[in-house]
C-alpha cells in the first residue's frame, strides 16, 4: 500500500487572497500570531458548556505549525474590522489520506466549523467552504470529509455515506469483579514510540477489514501519541495489552473526551493466536479504573464504557453478553465533488469486483440520472474505459437513476440499492443495471480513524 506521506503543500489559489465580504467583514487565511485568539474563539464558540479548554488546546495544535498536514495556512478567519478585528467566524481544512478497498485518496477535512451567533445567516460559513474547497481541490484531493450538525453540511455539496461512531456499551456496575484470589492475566501500559512496530501492523491489519479507512504512517502515529496537546480532547491515552509477564498482545486506544457519561474507547485490537474473550475481563477493568480517574479529573461522572467502533468488531462477537445495548451510527458526510473522476480512480476496485461475478467480462454502458447531472460509466470484457459526464437527453432513458447525491451512499457502500430503491422512490434501476450495481457496489462497512 502506497500512503502518501505528510505534507502541508504550497498551495496558491485564487481564493487565497483576503476577501471583502462587506459591512466591514473579511475573510482571510490565519497567520502564526492567530494562534490564541482561534484558541479562545473556538473555545467558546464550539463548546456547549461556556469555553471547552479542550478544543482550545486542539485549535492551538491544528493551527500551529507543528501540525503535519494543517498548520495556519490551512485556517481561515472572518474578522470583524469595525469592531477591532475580532474574529467572528472560522474553520479550517485538514489534509490526510483514506483508502478505498485499499486504494489511496487525497482526502480533505473540514473542521472547527464556527460563527458567533451575532454573525450567523450572513454566509461567512458557505465564503469559507468555498475557499478550501477551491484549496482542496488544489491540493489533488478527491474528496472532502466532514462530522458534526445533522443536515446542515447537506447544503454545501455533503452527502451522509460512511458509518460514524456506533458501537456497543457496557455500564460500569456491570463489569465482572475478579473473584478471590483469581489471577490477573492482562494489564495496561502507555504506549511508547518503541511500541509502533508492534502496533501498526495490527492497526494496517484492522484496516483492511473495512472499505474506507485511513492509514497511519509512522508521522501520524508519532503525533498521535507525542503530538497533541495534553489537554486537547484529540490526545488520546493509547495503551498496550500485555500479559502479567509484560508480553505485549495487542492495543487500545480510549479517548478523553467524555459525555452523557460515556468514556469512548475507539480502537481495540490483539495479536493473532490471541483470544480477545480472554483478554476482556482483565481489560473492561483496567479501562473502569481509566474512566472512573478522568471523571474524577473532569468533575463528570462516568457510568459506562461505550466502544464506538463501527457496526462490526470483534469484541462484539467476543463478549455478547457483556455488550447487550447497541449505540446507532451517526455518519460521515462526504462530497466528491469530480464523480467521474473518482469512479477512474477506484476503477481497479470496481474490475476486480467484477471479474468472478455473474457479469464478469461485461461489455456495455451504464447511464445513470441524477436529475440535475448524470455520468456513464463504459465497460468493455470487464474493463472500465470511460467514466463521463452525461445529461439525460429529453425523451431518453436511463439504466438507472438516484437522487442528488444519493449516489455517493451506493458507491462508500453505505447503503444497499434496494435500501436506496426502499427508501426514495425516485430512485431506480432496470434489470440489468441493479444486478450491475450490485456487483459493483456492495453494502460494506467502513470505518475511519481520520486525522485531526
Amino acid at each position: 500500500m502506497t500512503i502518501a506521506l505528510k505534507h502541508k503543500p504550497d498551495i496558491a489559489v485564487a481564493h487565497d487572497r483576503p476577501r471583502d465580504l462587506g459591512d466591514g467583514l473579511i475573510l482571510r487565511f490565519a497567520t502564526p500570531g492567530d494562534s490564541e485568539a482561534l484558541a479562545q474563539f473556538n473555545g467558546r464558540v464550539l463548546s456547549d458548556e461556556g469555553f471547552s479548554e479542550g478544543v482550545a488546546a486542539w485549535t492551538r495544535d491544528f493551527a500551529s505549525e507543528a501540525h503535519p498536514t494543517c498548520g495556519p495556512s490551512n485556517v481561515t478567519l472572518v474578522e470583524d474590522t469595525r469592531a477591532g478585528g475580532k474574529i467572528v467566524s472560522s474553520m479550517c481544512l485538514i489534509p490526510q489520506t483514506w483508502t478505498y478497498a485499499g486504494i489511496p485518496f487525497g482526502v480533505g477535512r473540514p473542521e472547527a466549523v464556527g460563527t458567533d451567533p451575532a454573525y450567523r445567516r450572513r454566509g461567512l460559513v458557505r465564503a469559507q467552504f468555498e475557499v478550501h474547497h477551491a484549496r482542496s481541490a488544489a491540493m489533488g484531493h478527491l474528496v472532502q470529509g466532514i462530522t458534526g450538525i445533522p443536515w446542515y453540511y447537506r447544503q454545501f455539496g455533503y452527502e451522509y455515506a460512511l458509518d460514524l461512531d456506533g458501537g456497543r456499551q457496557i455500564f460500569l456496575v456491570n463489569i465482572p469483579t475478579p473473584k478471590d484470589g483469581e489471577a490477573k492475566p492482562y494489564r495496561l501500559r502507555p504506549m511508547t514510540p518503541d511500541d509502533l512496530p508492534f502496533a501498526a501492523p495490527l492497526y494496517e491489519r484492522d484496516c483492511a477489514r473495512w472499505l474506507v479507512a485511513c492509514p497511519r504512517p509512522e508521522w501520524m502515529w508519532q503525533y498521535q501519541l507525542t503530538g497533541a496537546s495534553p489537554a486537547s480532547f484529540e490526545s488520546r491515552p493509547l495503551q498496550i495489552v500485555e500479559t502479567a509477564e509484560g508480553r505485549a498482545v495487542g492495543y487500545v486506544s480510549p479517548e478523553r473526551e467524555m459525555w452523557d457519561g460515556m468514556f469512548r474507547v475507539t480502537e481495540l485490537s490483539v495479536i493473532e493466536g490471541q483470544s480477545l474473550r480472554a483478554v476482556m475481563p482483565s481489560l473492561l477493568r483496567a479501562l473502569r479504573v481509566m474512566a472512573e480517574a478522568e471523571a474524577a479529573r473532569r468533575q463528570k461522572i462516568a457510568d459506562r464504557l461505550c466502544f464506538q467502533m463501527g457496526q462490526a468488531h470483534p469484541v462484539f462477537d467476543a463478549i455478547p453478553e457483556l455488550l447487550p445495548q447497541a449505540r446507532p451510527a451517526y455518519g460521515w458526510y462526504i462530497r466528491v465533488a469530480d464523480l467521474p473522476g473518482f469512479l477512474r480512480h477506484v476503477a481497479p476496485a470496481l474490475e476486480a469486483r467484477l471479474a468472478p461475478s455473474v457479469m464478469a467480462g461485461y461489455t456495455g454502458e451504464l447511464k445513470i440520472h441524477a436529475y440535475r447531472s448524470g455520468f456513464r460509466m463504459m465497460f468493455e470484457q470487464g474493463r472500465l474505459t470511460t467514466v463521463e459526464p452525461w445529461r439525460r437527453p429529453d425523451g431518453a432513458r436511463e439504466e438507472a437513476a438516484f437522487p442528488p447525491l444519493v449516489f455517493l451512499q451506493l458507491l462508500f457502500g453505505f447503503r444497499s440499492l434496494a435500501d436506496l430503491r426502499y427508501v426514495y422512490p425516485d430512485c431506480s434501476a432496470s434489470d440489468e443495471a441493479a444486478v450491475l450495481l450490485d456487483l459493483l457496489f456492495p453494502r460494506q462497512p467502513s470505518f475511519v480513524f481520520a486525522l485531526s
